[in-house]
């Protein structure tokens, strides 16, 4: 189960954005209004938070695959590596409305 969490990181932290800026934007727009400077800060301090898990992942996956390993090993890492990437990719693509004020 470690290994498919491990090859599954940086997927796991993207529906983690998701669902959290999801929420954020549910609970500003109950509170006060969405678009309320406050909660986009929050939604951007969220965002952070879940680029910085996610490009931690990056790495470490990065530094696991110049280990010479056993090829399991290795294509857990490779896939790892991948996953990482694109939620880095897509959490800043997702944030990217906050941050630019739509």
């Amino acid at each position: 189960m470690l290994r498919w969490a491990w090859m599954l990181g940086g997927l796991i932290v993207w529906f983690v954005h998701f669902m959290g800026v999801y929420g954020i934007a549910s609970l500003a727009d109950v509170v006060s209004e969405a678009d309320d400077p406050v909660w986009r800060m929050v939604g951007l301090a969220f965002s952070a938070l879940c680029v910085l898990a996610a490009l931690a992942i990056t790495v470490w996956a990065a530094l696991r695959l110049r280990r010479a390993g056993d090829p399991s090993a290795r294509f857990g890492d490779q896939l790892a590596l991948l996953g990482g990437g694109v939620a880095t990719v897509a959490i800043v693509w997702q944030a990217l409305p906050t941050l630019i004020g739509y």
